[in-house]
């Protein structure tokens, strides 16, 4: 049974027969980002059940670690937009206005300095992460080395998403 939703307004269907496929890959692949900490955390426990090492941290605690990686990885995403497109703010503001906005000085980086940006901000996210997480954690590095494949991991993953290569 296929069920259309029919916009009338802008005559646009949406084709809702696969409508829980695509909501379970969705929501999958949105908690992927989640998991990958988890199952670090989840590695660092059991490592410490079998070889009884040193109690590992919280993970609230060691999730903490991850904020920089978080914040390298929305402003190498914001970069693009702001050296790319918010060079032509004058232009579109006098366009907006019904005015010409010939002459305005347009500002706009080459897509190499961008890119360039995006992944020197992700590397350096990806540096202060490790760094953060062994200074919060304060145990050997060999007992954080879950945490931080995970954070090389997700610094990959955004590498693909927002840089693209």
């Amino acid at each position: 049974m296929a069920y259309r939703l029919k916009l009338s307004p802008m005559g646009l269907g949406w084709d809702m027969s696969q409508f829980w496929t695509h909501g379970l890959l969705s929501v999958t692949v949105l908690s992927l980002p989640a998991i990958v900490p988890l199952l670090a955390q989840g590695i660092m426990v059991g490592f410490y059940q079998v070889k009884e090492t040193r109690k590992p941290s919280y993970f609230v605690k060691l999730a903490y670690g991850y904020l920089p990686l978080v914040l390298a990885g929305n402003l190498a995403h914001y970069w693009r937009l702001g050296l790319g497109e918010g060079g032509r703010i004058l232009p579109v503001m006098f366009a907006t206005f019904g005015l010409s906005g010939e002459g305005l000085p347009v500002l706009v980086a080459h897509p190499a300095v961008i890119a360039f940006l995006q992944g020197t901000t992700l590397i350096s996210g990806v540096l202060l992460s490790l760094f953060l997480t062994q200074k919060i954690g304060r145990q050997p590095f060999s007992l954080l080395l879950p945490h931080h494949v995970s954070t090389i991991v997700l610094g990959i993953s955004l590498w693909w998403i927002i840089v693209g290569f």
